[in-house]
C-alpha cells in the first residue's frame, strides 16, 4: 500500500474511532433490554391467566339434531386431505409418496369409505399424476381448484398491524426474531387461507362427507391406519354413538417403514385428529389461518383438554371463539398415525423434527409457497428487476447515444480514480456512489455496444474492478458502514460502503443478472467478477444478520434503501422469500390508507416509484391495493443510478 494510502486509512480509523465506540455501546445496550425483555415475557405466560374469548361463534352448516343419537348408523367416511408440498416443512414429492404408501399398505376399513380432497394444488400436472394413482387404485376423490386470478386478488391482512408501517418501526426491529416472524406469517393470513385452504379444505370434506356417511374424518391427507387402530376407534365410536365429537390421537412416525411391522407399538401423544357425528353442529374455524392452531380452535371451543390450554394468544392471532356451555363430550377413540413428512431435524439429529425447527420450517414454507404462487405456473421471475432498462439503448438511438456520452465521461473519471490510487496526488472530486455508478455505466456501454476499438474501456473495468473487490484488507470490504461520518472522496477499497453506494453496487449486480444484451456481444469475463461475485455473497450474508443497526432508525429513506439493497441482492441470488418479504415492510410506509404519497423530495419520490415497480413485479400489488396505492398503470421500473459529476461528463 502507498504511503498516502496507509495515511488516508490510519487517519479514518482515528475519526470513526469515538462513534464505533458509541456504537458497540449501543450494542450492548440493547442486548441487555432484548435479554431482560425474554425474561419478562417468560414471566407474563407464567402469570397471566387465559383470556376469555369474546369473538361470536360460527354459524354451524348443519345444526344438531336433537334426539338423532339413537338413529345413528354404523357408516364412517375418511376424507383424506392433500395439498401442495410445502418445502421446506415437508420434502417435495412427500404427498404423493405418503398417498403411494397409503393405497398400497393400508388395510381396508370395515365399514369405511376411504376418499380424497385434492386441495388447491397449483401444478396441474400433479393433480392429474395424483387423480390418475386414485384411479388405478379405485378410489373417489373431490377437487377445490387452484385459481391463479382468484388468487392474485386475495388482499393482504394490513390490519392485523398495530399501525400501518409498523413492519418498518423501531418497536418491530426490536423484537426478537420469532416475534418479527410471526407479524410477518400474520400479514399473510388471507393468502395463507386461500392457497392452504386448511380449515376450508376441512370443513368442505365435512360439508360432502355429511351426506356420504353417518361419521366423517376430515383429516390431513398423510394420516395412516392400522388394523388395530381402526377396529379401536371404530368400536369406541359405535359403543359411545350419543357423542357428536371424538379425538383421535396421532403418532408422527420417524421411518413408514414401522407400520408394516405386526408388533409395533403406538404410543400416540402428538394433536389428534378429529370425527364427526353427521349430525354434530361445530365446524373448524376458517379465519385461522395454516400455522397458527387453526385445529387446536376447535379443541378450545370444544372443551377438549391438552397441552393447548396453557397457550396463550398473541397480539398477532385471530380471536378464538368462546368455548361451549356445557363443554360436549368427546371422548378418545382409538389412534392414528401420521406419516413422515420426508424432513429431519439436522440441528437435533433426529428423524422427525421437534416443535421448535416444526414452526421455523412452518413458517419459511408458508411465504415459499405464497411467494411461488404469486408468480403464474410457467413464468419466471427475472433476475435482474431493470432488465427493460437495461436493453432500452438497444431499441432507441436516442438511448443509444446518450449511453455513448456517459460512457465516455464514466471512463475518464474511472481512469483518473486508477491514477490517484496507484501514483497519489488529488483525488477526483467523486463520492464512492459515484464512482460505483461510473462503473456501472462503462460496463453497460460494454455489454450493448460491445467493447471499444482499442479496448481501453474493458482494460480500465478489469483493472478498477480487480482493485475494488480484490479479497482481505486492500479491498472493498463486505459490510455495510454503520457510521454517519463520511469517508474523504475516492476511498472505497479498504473500507465498507454505507447504504447509498451498496444500492449503487446492487445495481451493478443487477446489470451483471440480466440477461445477454447485445446478440452480437461477448459478456466481460474478467476476473474481476469472479470477485465481485465472491464479495457479493459475503454482503448477502452480513446483511442477513444485520436486523437493527445504530443509524437506521434516524433517516427513513436510508432504511428503504437497505431494503432494497436486500431485495436486488436476494433476487440475484435466486432466492424466493426475502425479496417478497422486505417490499411488504415497505409496501404500508406508501400511504395504504387511500391517500397519494405526498413526497418531501425527489429522491424519496424515485424511492417510492420504484417501490412499487418492485411490487408489481413480485406479483404484491392486487388491484384494489395498487388503487388505494394511487398506482393504476404497470410502469418498468428505473435503477436509481447516480448521476456522474458534470465536471466528467
Amino acid at each position: 500500500m502507498r504511503y498516502h494510502r496507509f495515511i488516508a486509512a490510519n487517519k479514518d480509523r482515528l475519526l470513526d474511532s469515538p462513534e464505533k465506540a458509541l456504537v458497540r455501546l449501543l450494542r450492548s445496550k440493547r442486548r441487555v433490554e432484548a435479554l431482560v425483555g425474554r425474561g419478562q415475557r417468560w414471566l407474563q405466560r407464567r402469570r397471566r391467566p387465559t383470556a376469555e374469548p369474546t369473538a361470536a361463534p360460527i354459524a354451524a352448516a348443519v345444526p344438531s339434531i336433537p334426539g338423532a343419537a339413537p338413529e345413528r348408523g354404523q357408516r364412517f367416511v375418511l376424507y383424506r386431505i392433500v395439498g401442495n408440498d410445502l418445502y421446506p416443512r415437508h420434502d417435495a414429492g412427500q404427498s404423493l409418496a405418503n398417498l403411494r404408501f397409503i393405497l398400497e399398505h393400508e388395510p381396508a376399513l370395515e365399514g369405511c369409505e376411504k376418499r380424497w380432497l385434492l386441495n388447491r394444488i397449483r401444478q396441474p400436472e400433479k393433480v392429474q399424476e395424483l387423480a390418475a394413482l386414485l384411479d388405478r387404485h379405485g378410489y373417489g376423490y373431490d377437487l377445490i381448484p387452484f385459481e391463479q386470478q382468484a388468487f392474485q386478488a386475495v388482499p393482504w391482512d394490513w390490519e392485523v398491524l398495530p399501525e400501518p408501517d409498523f413492519l418498518v418501526s423501531k418497536a418491530y426491529r426490536r423484537l426478537i426474531n420469532h416475534q418479527r416472524q410471526s407479524w410477518e406469517i400474520a400479514l399473510y393470513r388471507h393468502k395463507n387461507n386461500y392457497l392452504m385452504n386448511n380449515n376450508g379444505a376441512r370443513n368442505r370434506a365435512l360439508e360432502l362427507g355429511r351426506s356420504r356417511a353417518d361419521w366423517v374424518l376430515p383429516w390431513d391427507g398423510n394420516c395412516f391406519l392400522t388394523a388395530a387402530g381402526w377396529e379401536a376407534l371404530r368400536a369406541s365410536v359405535l359403543h359411545q354413538s350419543a357423542a357428536d365429537y371424538f379425538h383421535v390421537p396421532m403418532l408422527r412416525i420417524a421411518d413408514n417403514a414401522q407400520l408394516l411391522d405386526p408388533a409395533f407399538e403406538a404410543e400416540p401423544k402428538d394433536e389428534p385428529q378429529v370425527v364427526f357425528a353427521a349430525s354434530a353442529a361445530e365446524r373448524f374455524n376458517d379465519a385461522f389461518p395454516y400455522g397458527r392452531r387453526p385445529k387446536v380452535e376447535l379443541f378450545w371451543r370444544l372443551g377438549l383438554p391438552g397441552v393447548w390450554d396453557g397457550w396463550l394468544d398473541e397480539a398477532w392471532d385471530q380471536p378464538r371463539r368462546p368455548r361451549l356451555e356445557p363443554p360436549p363430550a368427546c371422548p378418545r377413540a382409538g389412534w392414528v398415525a401420521r406419516l413422515h413428512s420426508g424432513v429431519r431435524d439436522s440441528k437435533a439429529a433426529a428423524a422427525v423434527l421437534s416443535q421448535q425447527s416444526r414452526y421455523g420450517a412452518r413458517n419459511l414454507a408458508i411465504k415459499a409457497s405464497i411467494n411461488q404462487a404469486l408468480v403464474p405456473v410457467g413464468q419466471s421471475l427475472n433476475a435482474s428487476a431493470f432488465a427493460a432498462y437495461w436493453r432500452a439503448p438497444l431499441l432507441e438511438d436516442a438511448q443509444r447515444h446518450r449511453l455513448q456520452q456517459q460512457a465516455g465521461g464514466a471512463q475518464r473519471l474511472l481512469s483518473a480514480w486508477q491514477q490517484w490510487w496507484l501514483q497519489g496526488g488529488q483525488p477526483p472530486r467523486a463520492t464512492a456512489e459515484e464512482l460505483v455508478s461510473a462503473f456501472i455505466h462503462l460496463l453497460w456501454r460494454v455489454r450493448v455496444l460491445g467493447p471499444d476499438r482499442t479496448g481501453a474501456a474493458g482494460q480500465t473495468l478489469d483493472q478498477v474492478g480487480a482493485l475494488w473487490f480484490a479479497e482481505g484488507e486492500r479491498g472493498l470490504q463486505p459490510r455495510l458502514r454503520l457510521l454517519r461520518r463520511s469517508l474523504a472522496p475516492g476511498r472505497l477499497p479498504g473500507t465498507e460502503p454505507s447504504v447509498t453506494a451498496a444500492l449503487q453496487l446492487a445495481l451493478l449486480s443487477d446489470l451483471l443478472a440480466s440477461e445477454r444484451l447485445g446478440a452480437d456481444n461477448l459478456q466481460p469475463e474478467g476476473e474481476w467478477i469472479a470477485l465481485f461475485v465472491r464479495w457479493r455473497e459475503q454482503l448477502v450474508q452480513q446483511l442477513e444478520r444485520l436486523v437493527n443497526p445504530p443509524w437506521i432508525g434516524r433517516r427513513a429513506l436510508d432504511l428503504q434503501r437497505l431494503q432494497l439493497v436486500q431485495v436486488l441482492l436476494q433476487r440475484h441470488l435466486g432466492r424466493p422469500i426475502e425479496p417478497s418479504d422486505r417490499l411488504l415492510r415497505l409496501l404500508p410506509q406508501q400511504h395504504p390508507d387511500g391517500q397519494q404519497a405526498m413526497a418531501s423530495s425527489s429522491a424519496e419520490a424515485t424511492m417510492r416509484e420504484l417501490i412499487l415497480a418492485l411490487s408489481h413485479q413480485h406479483g404484491l400489488l392486487d388491484h384494489s391495493l395498487a388503487q388505494r396505492l394511487g398506482w393504476t398503470a404497470p410502469r418498468a421500473p428505473l435503477p436509481p443510478l447516480a448521476a456522474i459529476p458534470a465536471e466528467w461528463s
